[in-house]
């Protein structure tokens, strides 16, 4: 007989003051994400949907398939989404495929984290789109961590940009985290979605 890892379901809230997304805005007020998942041993299968501010649709959701291991002192995370518009009231390219990588490595007081993100027929005009992200968190203690990140997206029929974020994070109680972080990015003459911004972020895990 199979000996197969239990099922564990989960659920995670997210309520940002902006929503953000590869760097820029995607709202213009409050953003709330709701993802919904069930993990079975290195594996995670689940949902997600945001709002969002668009001319096209209000809503943006995902089903994804997670792999997660560690290999070689590198925690690996492989990701496969495919992504909708919801509340869709104009003619769009409204689906999309999304495929993640990431590594991180934790070094001490210090984490190293990288992660690359490919769609080959993005969301709306844009076709080929790959962004990625680095940059270190030092944990200051237990529950608060300081962290800065830069990032490069680069679209074909889309604009290209370099994004930056830095701020800290603190756990309020067990499974609730506050994140205050700074963005920006180099290319403000885009409009104010690519504008810097202070954004506050509270996260919920069950």
């Amino acid at each position: 007989m199979l000996d197969l890892a239990p099922l564990d379901p989960g659920i995670e809230l997210s309520v940002a003051s902006r929503g953000m997304s590869k760097g820029i805005a995607q709202t213009e007020g409050p953003q709330l994400i709701v993802k919904p998942f069930v993990k079975l041993g290195d594996f995670q299968v689940g949902a997600q949907w945001k709002n969002v501010t668009s001319t096209v649709a209000g809503g943006e959701g995902a089903v994804f398939v997670a792999f997660g291991r560690e290999v070689g002192g590198f925690q690996l995370t492989l990701q496969a989404s495919h992504k909708f518009q919801t509340g869709v009231h104009e003619p769009t390219d409204d689906h999309s495929w999304e495929f993640t990588g990431g590594l991180t490595r934790k070094l001490g007081s210090i984490t190293l984290r990288g992660q690359v993100v490919y769609s080959p027929d993005d969301l709306g005009s844009a076709k080929r789109s790959l962004y990625w992200e680095a940059g270190p968190a030092v944990d200051v203690s237990k529950q608060f961590k300081l962290f800065a990140n830069i990032g490069h997206r680069a679209r074909k029929f889309g604009d290209d940009y370099t994004s930056f974020n830095a701020g800290a994070s603190t756990t309020i109680v067990p499974k609730v985290t506050l994140d205050l972080r700074w963005y920006d990015t180099n290319r403000h003459e885009l409009g104010e979605n690519f504008h810097g911004r202070a954004v506050v972020t509270a996260r919920m895990a069950f």
